[in-house]
């Protein structure tokens, strides 16, 4: 069994003693959300086919003092006396304490419930996230559009600018930013809830050609990042990378609509690669676009994610697909776990 899947047991624990069927805010479900295994022969998780597994424990009553009672108004998770548990993973420690996310956000017309979509669920995923990953405590979350966003600051009106100001059809027309760090990037100092509702919700005026991919190349190589620019101080070496990228149009080679990224999923991985001096376990990318093979097939070719889709498949257990028409909410949970994942095999930059 991995690190991952013991962390997960242990955790589970206090809730199965409890009687309870999962954390705060999951009670009362008895379903697993499972996924849809692997892709063409790769290892990438995939979202949005999934079937609920149910499961019911029958717990006997118990003669001795029952546990106690979860706290209440207190904004702590319940806590329980376990008593002495095994020492399973007791000395090992999460493998990274830092995570970037970068989200590539598409701002063309069609876009506009997506991105609310996407908004209405963050909440629940970042919290996920700080409850899962325990021992990380700084975090770095990004926001760029898919073309040079004309809404945002003029110096971060470039491919791959970091977004702290919005503006256009359905933005939420505001200055975002700079953030409590001072930077166009959020961090554990922000409300990252209002602050990502703020700096997400780019609006849908952008421009129809998409380049997504190369967006996220331009942000992870650090195009802007020199010091004064827009996106410095935003990747950090010894922190996990997890790309999160929200599009439903085709991107790259034989696009047509004859024009978006340059380069195609083999470059495109070499970027990101490259950037983390060439950890791929360090990375995680996390694609909501149309699933060829899935349950939301993209419509026609111009609706084809087609290269997106290899490029996440080649991070094999790394790479996660969800459908940009299903429930954001379900498929940001399954997510977690992926990050869990690979936040414990976290290899340290030589």
């Amino acid at each position: 069994m991995r690190l991952g899947s013991i962390r997960w047991v242990l955790r589970a624990l206090p809730w199965v003693l409890a009687g309870c069927s999962g954390p705060e805010g999951q009670a009362g479900t008895s379903e697993t959300p499972t996924t849809l295994g692997t892709l063409s022969g790769t290892s990438t998780v995939t979202a949005g086919s999934t079937t609920d597994t149910e499961a019911s424990t029958t717990t006997e009553p118990s003669t001795d003092t029952d546990p106690p009672a979860p706290a209440t108004g207190t904004g702590e998770d319940p806590k329980f006396d376990l008593g002495i548990q095994p020492d399973v993973g007791q000395d090992v420690e999460d493998g990274c304490t830092k995570v970037d996310f970068l989200f590539v956000v598409d701002n063309s017309g069609s876009m506009e419930d997506d991105q609310a979509n996407l908004i209405a669920n963050f909440p629940n995923f970042i919290t996920g996230i700080q409850s899962t990953l325990e021992n990380v405590d700084e975090y770095h979350v990004g926001v760029v559009t898919t073309d040079a966003y004309t809404g945002n600051l003029p110096a971060c009106q470039v491919l791959g600018g970091l977004v702290s100001r919005t503006g256009g059809t359905a933005s939420s027309n505001q200055i975002c930013g700079p953030y409590a760090d001072g930077r166009n990037y959020m961090t554990e100092m922000d409300d990252l809830a209002s602050s990502f509702a703020c700096a997400a919700q780019v609006g849908v005026a952008g421009n129809g050609i998409e380049r997504p991919m190369n967006a996220m190349e331009a942000a992870v190589r650090g195009d802007h990042a020199a010091a004064g620019q827009c996106n410095e101080g935003f990747l950090r070496d010894d922190a996990l990378l997890v790309v999160v990228i929200i599009s439903d149009e085709w991107d790259g080679p034989n696009d047509p609509e004859l024009d978006g990224s340059s380069g195609d999923a083999a470059s495109w991985y070499d970027t990101v690669v490259d950037a983390k001096q060439g950890l791929a376990e360090n990375i995680v990318v996390v694609t909501l676009s149309h699933i060829n093979g899935g349950t939301c097939p993209p419509g026609d070719e111009f609706f084809n994610p087609a290269d997106i889709q290899t490029f996440t498949e080649m991070f094999g257990d790394n790479g996660f697909q969800g459908c940009i028409t299903g429930d954001f909410g379900q498929i940001f949970m399954d997510a977690t776990g992926v990050i869990d994942e690979a936040c414990d095999n976290f290899v340290p930059p030589g």
